[in-house]
């Protein structure tokens, strides 16, 4: 009995220990030792822990168009504006520019538009001068790049000194074609056309609900259909309009200081960037020969 009782001492603490039951080596030395008649029980324990429940997925942000994201750069309250964050803060902007119009950045310094009535004619004002500089800009740089690079525009194609022939009594002369317009004509010309587009435009003669962006018949290609693109190329317009009207001005001083048209300038600035530039202008050491 002794040896069985040795033999099947082990054996129950191994079965114990395996189901996790807390041994206790003392108590298990004063137990009785099993009969033959005797039963013993088990209590069954899981061996590995049920798994947790996945959580739920989680919900995927909405996603933001292109033309969406595009818009909220250039209108509402999150908009861009004309200094970064860390130099300007948003409660520093005038409470009227509220990012509606295309090309407002908050930007107001003497408070010209607090007026709605000001702020709209200021803003066609701008609008309508971009336009021109944009034109302006093109008919300045095109005729002299091209009589440059081989195309006979006349001897004399840079911008204010066709304005001189005309001045003269001369005519004009774009790729070896003589064009009879003299400065009498082209003066009644431009009231006329530019003046009446104009006056038309102002009392909206054409009965446009936009008169600053009718669209219609003067967006042949259908470029402003969709509202929202719309809205982005008004930004685009007001944009590179602003910039036209800085380099007209910069065109004016140009010729003023060095007696040239801006191709001739950027061509010897491309050809010798260091002895070319607005340094050695100031300082006298390029050359300097002004006609106006």
């Amino acid at each position: 009995m002794a040896s069985l009782a040795a033999s099947t001492a082990p054996a129950s603490l191994g079965i114990s220990e395996i189901f996790g039951n807390p041994l206790n080596l003392s108590g298990a030395s004063r137990t009785s030792t099993p009969t033959a008649s005797s039963t013993v029980t088990f209590k069954p324990v899981a061996l590995f822990s049920k798994k947790k429940a996945a959580p739920p997925p989680k919900s995927k942000p909405t996603s933001v168009s292109p033309v969406d994201e595009e818009l909220a750069k250039w209108y509402g309250p999150d908009r861009r504006i004309f200094l970064p964050e860390g130099l300007l803060d948003r409660s520093e902007i005038p409470a009227y520019l509220t990012g509606e119009v295309p090309g407002d950045y908050g930007y107001d310094p003497f408070g010209l538009s607090k007026k709605p009535e000001d702020f709209s004619k200021y803003q066609a004002y701008e609008l309508i001068h971009g336009r021109w500089a944009m034109l302006g800009a093109a008919g300045f740089i095109i005729p002299e790049a091209c009589n440059k690079f081989g195309a006979n525009c006349g001897p004399e194609a840079v911008w204010f000194k066709t304005g001189a022939l005309l001045l003269d009594g001369n005519t004009l002369n774009y790729f070896g074609k003589n064009i009879p317009i003299n400065l009498v004509f082209a003066v009644i010309a431009e009231v006329i056309l530019v003046g009446g587009a104009e006056y038309y435009r102002i009392i909206n003669g054409l009965g446009f609900e936009d008169k600053l962006h009718p669209g219609g018949p003067f967006d042949p290609l259908g470029l402003a259909k969709d509202p929202d693109q719309a809205a982005i190329l008004k930004v685009k317009e007001i944009k590179n309009g602003r910039l036209a009207m800085f380099a007209m001005l910069g065109f004016f001083l140009q010729a003023y200081v060095t007696g040239e048209g801006p191709v001739e300038n950027l061509a010897k600035h491309l050809s010798d960037p260091f002895g070319n530039n607005l340094l050695t202008v100031i300082a006298g050491s390029a050359e300097r020969a002004p006609t106006l």
